[in-house]
């Protein structure tokens, strides 16, 4: 390949990997989607090998919940009906970066071809984790539960899709949120993702006791909170008074992110026309498909010259979005909060 492009690329991402642990790099932190793929394993252990290219769909059954009235006395003719399953599809979306360099765009810059080639990569991982924070974000807010249980201390908005627990209680507002959940029975370890507001006020509240800080997330009576910055823009547009606190509860496992790369990528195929080969990305220990070829061009307005070879880049990864299927309609696992006066 053109500029040793393959020789380049490792050495780019063996570099990449101090590069990330030093922070040398800066970027918004992926909190929320690192957080849901965090829970992944649990839901679909194999789906990878399930998926052998992008137009094979790949369906999961799931046995759909019975639920039944207990009765109250015992009869000779007692009849029943049987229980049911259903079909959980995941669906991939492809998301993509590409660049390109030449095989003379280094001869008189500042940076070789390795340095170069290092920032190249560099951005490419900062794109991708900031889009997946936003696109994780968006699948959080969009796929909030129609359907609450709960009444105890909040009115649940089913226009909004939102509980909304009053200022006066805002102190109480996680204690208020567990009770909530348990209405809607879940118990368990659970995660919360919140707004800037309500992240700063749950803090402080947290702080009060024993806590711990890292990762942009803490641990509080067993609930682990996670700083969504983008989701106080989305809330308000949802309503103009969400502005006192707005957050979204996960039980833990019950949503996933399904990463997946096509298996010419994860082969290393090389052909005469094109290489297909992937890359780790660092922040989400993740592999990322990179497919390159070459083309002979004048490159001379680019840093390049009038006889250069430019090796085109594209990296990519299909990422599916999953959350535990339920067969009530306009429920899910995911409930929305918020503080109103």
């Amino acid at each position: 390949m053109a500029n040793r492009a393959s020789s380049n690329l490792v050495k780019a991402q063996a570099r990449l990997l101090g590069a990330f642990q030093s922070s040398e790099l800066r970027f918004r932190y992926p909190a929320t989607y690192l957080a849901l793929k965090a829970m992944s394993p649990v839901m679909f252990p194999n789906y990878s090998e399930l998926r052998l290219r992008e137009d094979r769909t790949v369906e999961t059954n799931f046995a759909a919940r019975s639920s039944r009235a207990l009765g109250s006395a015992r009869t000779h003719n007692h009849t029943g009906v049987k229980g049911d399953t259903a079909i959980l599809t995941p669906t991939w979306a492809s998301y993509t970066d590409k660049f390109n360099m030449s095989l003379k765009q280094a001869d008189k810059s500042l940076y070789n071809a390795d340095e170069q080639m290092f920032q190249e990569i560099s951005n490419v991982v900062a794109n991708f984790m900031e889009g997946y924070e936003t696109a994780a974000t968006a699948y959080l807010f969009n796929n909030r539960s129609g359907v609450s249980a709960a009444t105890a201390y909040g009115t649940f908005d089913a226009t909004n899709d939102t509980f909304e627990i009053g200022e006066a209680n805002q102190d109480t507002a996680i204690q208020i949120t567990k009770i909530a959940m348990d209405a809607n029975k879940y118990v368990g370890a659970m995660k919360v993702f919140c707004d800037s507001v309500s992240f700063a006020k749950f803090e402080k509240q947290a702080a009060q006791g024993v806590s711990n800080a890292t990762n942009l997330s803490f641990q509080f009576n067993g609930v682990t909170f996670v700083h969504s910055v983008e989701l106080g823009a989305l809330a308000v547009a949802l309503d103009a008074t969400y502005t006192k606190g707005f957050w979204i509860v996960v039980p833990d496992g019950t949503v996933a992110t399904l990463p997946w790369i096509p298996k010419q990528n994860r082969e290393g195929v090389v052909t005469t026309v094109a290489n297909y080969s992937s890359l780790l990305n660092p922040v989400d220990a993740e592999s990322y498909a990179v497919h390159t070829y070459e083309v002979g061009a004048d490159d001379s307005a680019n840093n390049g010259y009038t006889q250069d070879v430019v090796t085109q880049y594209e990296v990519s990864q299909d990422l599916a979005f999953v959350k535990a299927p339920l067969t009530a309609a306009g429920e899910t696992t995911i409930q929305a909060f918020a503080i109103v006066a």
